[in-house]
């Protein structure tokens, strides 16, 4: 079903964040920042307000560039705001217009150096946009690499996504008037990431087995780029480059190995299985568990990526 959640900024006025967890909301997106001068006057009052009653709490920037410099700009910006900021979900860029009128290509370069700079700042960054202007004003296979919070305001969303807006005229307890509201079908969005907590990762064995060392390895195929591969295995480019010493993000090549974690638990090579919903697609499954469309295919014998049904059982790790 997914986690329910809101998005706020000053226009939510004050704020009974107490009424707002009690009303059943899990996770906020709150605005920090606009352009380079504009600080949400709330963002602060509305983060801590909103981790004191135990919502996730990810930020925010409404994007107004239209070069890789001004990108660049904005994101310095918007991460001088939220870096003393105890937040718990993801940094997003809310890209919905493109105000300097420039062609897809250069608005998707801007967007995509905007949201690099967030990674490399050790970040978990995420897209936003309106799913026309995702698909009809952007380049959408450069923001693969990066987690998306689709809006749409429509009874279904018609495309994948780890987000889904689907209200502008929400209401919910402790807010006075219409709210953004959204669904999360992704599990494990965090806030901040980086090598050293990256390397040092474990995952909590079922058993009382102590974890050990071991070292997973990556072999770079044609296509890949450092943010895809960063993306897949759920951590950073920033963390990559660390652990392999990549003095230049865009120069991998193919054949390469790269090593991706030096620590993991026995539990880590324990299978995992999910039962198929109504509605749901391998390419959404994929998201959801951090792995790709092929591999679903490859353990599972599924020959069409698009012929799945209700009830399957399918091994996810």
């Amino acid at each position: 079903m997914g986690i329910k959640g809101i998005d706020v900024s000053h226009w939510q006025g004050n704020i009974n964040w107490k009424k707002v967890a009690g009303d059943g909301i899990k996770f906020a997106f709150i605005k920090a920042t606009e352009g380079t001068t504009l600080k949400d006057n709330k963002f602060v009052t509305n983060v801590s307000g909103a981790n004191a009653v135990g919502i996730k709490t990810g930020a925010y920037h409404f994007a107004r560039f239209g070069s890789k410099s001004e990108a660049l700009a904005e994101a310095k910006f918007f991460l001088s705001v939220v870096k003393n900021a105890n937040l718990s979900y993801p940094l997003v860029l809310d890209l919905e217009v493109n105000q300097r009128k420039v062609s897809k290509s250069v608005l998707t370069d801007a967007a995509v150096a905007f949201l690099l700079e967030v990674e490399k700042a050790g970040y978990f960054a995420m897209f936003y946009s309106y799913k026309d202007f995702l698909e009809n004003s952007l380049d959408e296979s450069k923001l693969k690499p990066f987690a998306l919070w689709a809006a749409r305001y429509n009874s279904i969303l018609g495309r994948d996504a780890d987000i889904w807006q689907y209200s502008s005229t929400g209401k919910v307890s402790g807010i006075s008037g219409n709210v953004d509201m959204n669904i999360c079908y992704r599990n494990g969005l965090r806030a901040k990431v980086s090598a050293k907590t990256d390397k040092a990762a474990t995952i909590k064995p079922v058993s009382n087995k102590k974890p050990v060392k071991t070292e997973t390895v990556y072999t770079v195929k044609k296509g890949d780029a450092l943010s895809v591969i960063a993306k897949k295995y759920n951590t950073t480019v920033k963390a990559l480059q660390s652990l392999n010493n990549i003095k230049d993000p865009n120069k991998i090549y193919v054949g390469q190995k790269l090593k991706i974690s030096s620590s993991a638990s026995t539990a880590s090579n324990k299978k995992q299985y999910y039962t198929i919903k109504s509605g749901d697609t391998l390419s959404g499954i994929s998201k959801r568990f951090n792995t790709s469309i092929k591999t679903l295919q490859n353990w599972n014998g599924i020959k069409n990526a698009n012929k799945i049904y209700a009830g399957q059982k399918i091994r996810v790790k």
